[in-house]
This record gives structure tokens, C-alpha cells and sequence, in this order.
């Protein structure tokens, strides 16, 4: 059976719960099945004495896994790039590589060509 269900002698199945605190005892219900009176008790108990300390009949592995924190957090994101940072990277790249390219070429061009002496 399950905790505060009990079963009538018609075949029914009764419900309640004593309160930790005050003692008294609630009500919950008349069920047709065991398994319906037991979500009530569950969920009596839960609002009772909160989702970490509840004395439930079913594990409900959607509730303590909401109020779990993640055991590791992913590193966040990197922030988003606009497009004209991403362009004007490119530009001051370019413009250095086309500077190197200009000054390579002037040299090849004086030592391919023998036109200048020390």
C-alpha cells in the first residue's frame, strides 16, 4: 500500500495527511485506485513540506531535476561580431599584407634588375 492511503471496505481507496507541523490532519480524498489516491497524498506532501523534504509514494524525476543546479557550465559565448569589425579586420590586414607585398616587390625588382650598388 501507500503512504496515507488506505483502502475502504467497499472498495474504494481513501487519502489524507497529518501535517508535520500542526499535527492535523487533511482530507484529501476518496479515489478508485490506490495509485490516484497516492498523487494526492504526493502532491499534498510536496505543498506541505517542499519538494526536497516531501515524504512521496513516486519518484518524480522532473521536479528534482529542475531544482538541481548543473554540475558544470558551459563557457558562454563568444560575443557576436558585426560585420564591419569583421571588415574592417580584414582591411587593416590586407593593407599590411599589400604593404609587405609593394616592398617585397621593390626589392625583387632592384635585385633582379642589378641597378643599384653600395
Amino acid at each position: 500500500m501507500y503512504l496515507g492511503v488506505r483502502k475502504r471496505p467497499w472498495g474504494k481507496y481513501a487519502a489524507e495527511i497529518r501535517n508535520p507541523f500542526t499535527k492535523e490532519r487533511h482530507w484529501l480524498g476518496t479515489f478508485n485506485t490506490a495509485e490516484e489516491a497516492a498523487i494526492a497524498y504526493d502532491i499534498s506532501s510536496i505543498n506541505i513540506c517542499g519538494i526536497h523534504n516531501a515524504r512521496t509514494n513516486f519518484h518524480y524525476p522532473f521536479l528534482s531535476n529542475y531544482f538541481q543546479p548543473p554540475l558544470f557550465l558551459p563557457p558562454p559565448p563568444p560575443p557576436p561580431v558585426s560585420e564591419l569589425d569583421t571588415i574592417s579586420n580584414l582591411k587593416t590586414n590586407v593593407d599590411v599584407d599589400d604593404e609587405s607585398l609593394v616592398i617585397a616587390s621593390i626589392l625583387q625588382s632592384f635585385s633582379c634588375s642589378g641597378s643599384y650598388s653600395l
